[in-house]
């Protein structure tokens, strides 16, 4: 069996984040209003976009599915086994998050976010993009994303800027 290749990066080491989320803005722009983009998506991003777009979603749609409750959430958790074994890895790994800008996130096979760890300020901001406990992430509820694109495509995901579907 051969080994699983690292994700394609989502920019390029080295590369000016500002200048590269500019040509990916010109390229979704375009893309989605049927023009001659100046660039073409990376493959994954581009069968995402095919995929969501032959889900019926929308770039500017608010499809996403309702936030599991607690009962449910509490559920799915026990269901995946993870329990027993995500404190103590949690607890190791807040030392790579405790100081940056990143979330460490627990998806199960549906796209359901069902732990997540940062801290606050970064956490709050991704409460207000609905990335919490619970949510939907697969690609048929909210587009285009690392979670759901990856469990679609069956390969690790980056995705950045207007690699987004929606909006």
């Amino acid at each position: 069996m051969p080994l699983p290749t690292a994700p394609e990066p989502a920019i390029a080491a080295g590369e000016d984040p500002r200048a590269h989320a500019a040509v990916l803005h010109a390229v979704y722009d375009a893309s989605m209003s049927g023009g001659k983009p100046p660039a073409r998506p990376r493959a994954v991003i581009g069968e995402s976009w095919s995929r969501v777009r032959q889900a019926g979603l929308q770039p500017d749609s608010d499809t996403a599915e309702p936030v599991l409750d607690t009962v449910d959430l509490e559920e799915r958790r026990t269901m995946s086994g993870l329990s027993e074994f995500l404190d103590p890895l949690m607890r190791h790994l807040d030392t790579l998050i405790v100081d940056g800008e990143n979330i460490l996130v627990v998806a199960d096979a549906g796209g359901r976010v069902l732990w997540r760890n940062g801290v606050n300020r970064v956490l709050h901001r991704a409460d207000r993009l609905g990335f919490t406990e619970g949510a939907s992430w697969a690609e048929r509820s909210v587009g285009t994303n690392a979670i759901g694109t990856a469990l679609a495509s069956g390969r690790a995901v980056q995705v950045f800027s207007a690699e987004h579907f929606v909006r």
